[in-house]
């Protein structure tokens, strides 16, 4: 009976490329069907992006009174590199699903790739990715660690295909996968390194006798292939040492619990998301026992594969534990290092030979989740992406090269930044722009001509600073942007006074939606 099921699986397995790829179609809903999608970070890259491109394009732009480019190259570049190149042909929008559709579509592309690459032959497993992509760090909006994580998985795939037989062309190919992933995030370059490292002890240790001079010669093209990658990683290590003060870490316990919830599926909205990530995990805890029963009863007989990757996958576990999650300039280190846990380890399980019944009932779930994932996804940003396109709307309404204070009363992580919206498809000066205070992103204030108060993080985060900005630098304010959530629990004190600097100071000339006010200086 089983022999027959599993001839017609095989028999249906030639259909499967075809349906991997409309699966990855459908993954790409929740973007596309939008006009917007946002993110935490995201409209901030979207906006400081299309400064680049106004600062490049016009020397006279009065944008160079108030911002500067850093000197150096820095990480954290190559995804505001990819936005300027867009939105020097795309509106905004178009430009933001074009960064996010790289992701979304390269991930589980390049999954695929590594497989093959592998020759891993279990492609159901290959679909345990796409409850990933829509991750809680995709919604904060990294859109270079994103970035990073593509090119590590086409980068990494490429080394193990040809670490043997590097020539030029290769060398050159692997040396511009290598740049571009530590150009995208510095922490994913490191794992990069990590993991040929790892990598190459496999191979010089248990390879196939290869002779002493070509791994010297294997071993040295690729030092040379990653040199602009470590150079960069020693530079920003060196500069950076004097930031690196105030260390924060999570309790052992709840770093455990992230990992039985599978955190990053959850992305937003934990109440709804967080019970289909819980079935993540429970088909990654039933692959895991089923191998080990196997190999407990089976002895010799079962054979454990690919060990490279399970010490990969250890060492990354291993980390999330006893790294800090925060180290002054960067943040999230222990969320990051939980997804890549997380993708380590289904390249290792998926490695592993595991009977049929046992693909399909794990193939029928995972596409259960991924559905159910895509459905909540739409419904969680469609509000968000209404404001967006709100937002939009009122910059149309603010005059080229105005100065804008955005004052948001709301606790939605996604309204941190997203009033950036504003400056995304003009040139505007918003005043709350977080990446012009950090050194590793392409612009920074410009410190001869901008006041001191704009590179104070204090305001950042705080309800009243709004009324300290109006009150001291009101006469440079040309606009005032206000998003009043109605469950909002900011200082009522605070927005009181704020309301009466405006009554007094500044003409309504737009209010909407969402609690969507605009105000201009009289």
């Amino acid at each position: 009976m089983l022999a027959k099921i599993e001839g017609k699986i095989n028999q249906l397995s030639k259909f499967e490329p075809a349906y991997f790829y409309f699966f990855l179609a459908l993954n790409l809903i929740p973007v596309l069907i939008f006009r917007y999608f946002p993110t935490v970070d995201g409209p901030a890259h979207l906006y400081n992006a299309n400064l680049i491109v106004e600062l490049l394009g016009n020397p006279e732009s009065i944008l160079h009174n108030f911002y500067a480019f850093n000197k150096g190259i820095n990480p954290n570049w190559t995804g505001h590199f990819f936005l300027c190149l867009f939105l020097a042909v795309f509106p905004a929008y178009i430009a933001e699903k074009l960064i996010l559709l790289i992701y979304l579509i390269g991930l589980p592309l390049g999954l695929r790739h590594l497989f093959k690459t592998l020759d891993i032959r279990n492609m159901y497993m290959v679909y345990m990715i796409f409850p990933f992509t829509y991750s809680y760090l995709f919604f904060f909006g990294f859109y270079n660690f994103n970035l990073a994580l593509v090119f590590f998985i086409f980068g990494i795939s490429f080394w193990i295909k040809y670490w043997d037989k590097i020539t030029l062309k290769r060398c050159i190919i692997l040396f511009t996968f290598s740049s571009l992933i530590c150009l995208s995030h510095i922490f994913v370059f490191a794992v990069f390194l990590l993991s040929i490292f790892i990598l190459n002890c496999e191979k010089i240790l248990f390879g196939k006798g290869n002779p002493l001079a070509l791994v010297i010669k294997n071993l040295g093209l690729q030092i040379i292939c990653l040199s602009l990658g470590i150079v960069l990683l020693l530079s920003f290590i060196f500069f950076s040492a004097n930031t690196l003060s105030s260390y924060t870490y999570i309790q052992q316990g709840l770093i455990l619990q992230f990992i039985l919830d599978s955190m990053p599926v959850k992305g937003i909205n934990y109440g709804k998301a967080g019970n289909f990530a819980k079935w993540v995990t429970y088909v990654f805890a039933a692959l895991i026992t089923y191998i080990l029963v196997a190999k407990i009863i089976g002895r010799k007989k079962y054979v454990v594969k690919n060990y490279p990757w399970l010490i990969i996958t250890l060492c990354t576990l291993i980390m999330a534990f006893f790294m800090p999650d925060g180290t002054g300039i960067a943040g999230f280190i222990t969320t990051r290092l939980i997804l890549l846990f997380f993708i380590f380890l289904l390249i290792w399980i998926a490695s592993q030979e595991v009977k049929i019944w046992m693909k399909i009932v794990c193939f029928g779930i995972i596409n259960y989740i991924s559905v159910s994932l895509i459905i909540h996804n739409v419904s969680s940003i469609a509000k968000e992406s209404r404001i967006a396109a709100e937002i939009h709307e009122v910059s149309e309404k603010i005059e080229d090269n105005s100065v804008v204070l955005p004052v948001i009363f709301s606790n939605d992580f996604l309204h941190v930044h997203i009033s950036n919206y504003l400056g995304t498809d003009k040139p505007v000066i918003i005043l709350e722009n977080y990446e012009a205070l950090l050194h590793y992103f392409p612009l920074k204030w410009n410190d001869e001509k901008t006041p001191e108060l704009f590179q104070d993080p204090a305001w950042y985060g705080s309800a009243c600073a709004p009324k300290e900005f109006l009150t001291h630098q009101g006469k440079i304010i040309d606009y005032v942007f206000v998003l009043n959530d109605p469950g909002s629990t900011v200082d009522s004190n605070c927005k009181n006074e704020v309301d009466v600097i405006l009554n007094e100071s500044f003409q309504k000339v737009y209010e909407g939606k969402y609690g969507l006010q605009l105000y201009k200086k009289l």
